[in-house]
């Protein structure tokens, strides 16, 4: 994450190296606080793959795209009901606080080797001779990995929750928020 451009990814490889299938790359993401109340915050996290045109390729898998989540449990929560296969929600589930960093939620990005197995193969006969094209159904696309944050204040955080997050939640006399 480059905090100067808001730009994930940007620092993941070295000068002059390839993006490569299959290897694990170190993505730490958290969430600050730049604000200047306590605030409660939701994290939506988008996987999906375009062609050369930027346009969505809704047949193409965004589980392949891994994006190790951590500190699910423990200070983070998962949103199943509003969780998609192309789109993860995920809440900190206690205030957080002007200058402060939550925990991380991430910790490792990596392009499945799966995406090599999805060919397609194609057989054209002339003559005697047949030939055989195997194209790689993901030759040409791109990966794209979209985080964005929104944040809501600690005052009457339940119904700002609901209205701007359209969720129901409940918030402890502690402060911790647990989704309904």
């Amino acid at each position: 994450w480059n905090e100067a451009t808001g730009v994930l990814l940007e620092n993941m490889l070295a000068e002059g190296e390839k993006f490569q299938i299959g290897k694990v790359y170190g993505e730490e993401l958290a969430v600050s606080n730049t604000g200047s109340i306590d605030q409660y915050v939701r994290v939506n996290i988008y996987r999906y793959w375009t062609d050369a045109d930027g346009k969505k390729l809704q047949e193409l898998s965004p589980d392949l795209i891994d994006l190790n989540l951590v500190n699910i449990g423990n200070g983070w929560v998962t949103d199943e009901q509003s969780t998609t296969a192309e789109r993860t929600v995920l809440y900190y589930d206690r205030p957080v606080a002007p200058g402060a960093v939550t925990l991380p939620f991430s910790d490792q990005l990596k392009v499945e080797n799966g995406i090599t197995a999805k060919v397609t193969q194609t057989t054209k006969t002339e003559g005697k001779y047949t030939t055989i094209t195997t194209t790689y159904d993901y030759d040409g696309v791109r990966f794209w990995l979209e985080v964005e944050v929104n944040a809501v204040q600690t005052h009457n955080a339940a119904d700002a929750i609901w209205s701007a997050w359209g969720r129901r939640a409940m918030v402890g006399a502690d402060g911790t928020l647990r989704l309904n």
